[in-house]
């Protein structure tokens, strides 16, 4: 069966995600705004669920781009009141196909609202607070049905709804944690360590994917005793988990495997201490100083990664790169990791950031023998 997806805001990163999750799909299309896979049926709403950078999924129709195809969809539709559907472009402009199925709709006696929006394509929030009936048109070619939409609202929660959170130390979005987890392919029977767990967000998301064995260790007794709150907070309105087993403790990341033994580990996710806060860029300087210091910080975490992980072991790390200018400063680790025993397994850079950000977030993969 043929899927599409729709890529969030760092497509590239959502592909591969996408990818992890469903490693024996073939591709049919790919472009910067969605991914069309062949692959065994799965529950659209699940995967949503189960997907971080993926903004809605969609079953791509047989019968081709025409008003019947969509006309014959709908007359399967049990509806009480008004039915509003809508149709969003990707990568293609729109035409008439939508008010010629509203004609044909009106025809037949129903009562239909096309359902529009400024863009090309309907957003999330639209086709959800308006309980869109969504077709797809896909760079001409392709006619989906939406299936599943991402839940703003619950990340928005998890977010900023949780009881801490640490600006100052940076937070990472719930969403980029989920796809971290997802792009290290773990099962959710594995033991799943984050070592710089700061307000608790990989934890949390691994916790809301299945994971049932999960540990946080962080430096700071503040970063600790958030993600103790942070989780009781979760657990406590998702009842669902209670037989989630977790740990969180305080620990340097140098000491790790005095304090957890050594192969007791099967993946490691993690955004590390990327520096200090920015307000603005320092110079040229400061900032080399800033890359030497995460630069010994980071060897030593994988020095440590090395006597935890099984073999086999995964781990999910978060470089920063700082631009200034044309010039990008980053730790330049990669010949030493090699050394340590660990492969790159993403052949593309993974970059997350916003126009504007000081500092931009490297996603890389690594599998350890």
């Amino acid at each position: 069966m043929q899927y599409a997806f729709v890529l969030g805001a760092h497509p590239k990163l959502s592909a591969a995600e996408i990818k992890a999750v469903l490693p024996q799909a073939s591709v049919v299309s790919q472009t910067d705004a969605f991914l069309i896979l062949e692959t065994a049926p799965f529950k659209p709403q699940v995967m949503q669920s189960r997907l971080g950078g993926t903004i809605k999924i969609a079953e791509v129709l047989e019968g081709g781009i025409t008003k019947e195809t969509i006309v014959s969809e709908l007359k399967k539709v049990e509806i009480s009141g008004k039915l509003k559907f809508g149709v969003s472009y990707y990568h293609c402009q729109p035409d008439t196909l939508g008010m010629e199925v509203k004609g044909e709709l009106k025809k037949l006696g129903l009562s239909i609202r096309l359902v529009t929006g400024r863009d090309k394509a309907l957003s999330s929030v639209i086709v959800t607070k308006n309980k869109v009936h969504e077709f797809l048109v896909l760079e001409n070619k392709y006619l989906a049905r939406t299936s599943a939409v991402q839940d703003f609202e619950k990340y928005s929660t998890r977010d900023y709804g949780r009881p801490e959170r640490d600006m100052k130390s940076g937070s990472l979005p719930p969403k980029l944690a989920k796809m971290m987890i997802n792009l290290s392919g773990a099962d959710i029977s594995q033991t799943l360590l984050d070592p710089f767990c700061g307000s608790g967000t990989v934890l949390q998301e691994a916790l809301l994917l299945g994971f049932t064995s999960v540990i946080g260790t962080d430096k700071s007794q503040k970063a600790v005793d958030d993600t103790n709150k942070n989780l009781e907070w979760l657990l406590a309105n998702d009842k669902s988990r209670v037989a989630t087993t977790y740990k969180v403790f305080q620990s340097d990341v140098s000491t790790l495997s005095a304090q957890l033994g050594s192969a007791s580990i099967d993946v490691i996710v993690t955004e590390p201490y990327l520096g200090p806060p920015l307000r603005e860029l320092p110079d040229r300087k400061t900032l080399a100083a800033t890359v030497d210091e995460l630069t010994v910080l980071y060897q030593t975490a994988f020095t440590e990664f090395t006597r935890v992980l099984r073999p086999g072991g995964t781990v999910v790390f978060i470089f920063p790169s700082f631009k200034v200018g044309s010039v990008v400063l980053a730790p330049q680790l990669d010949e030493a990791i090699k050394k340590l025993g660990f492969t790159q397994v993403n052949e593309t850079p993974l970059l997350y950031g916003r126009t504007g950000q000081k500092v931009f977030r490297d996603i890389e993969v690594f599998r350890f023998s």
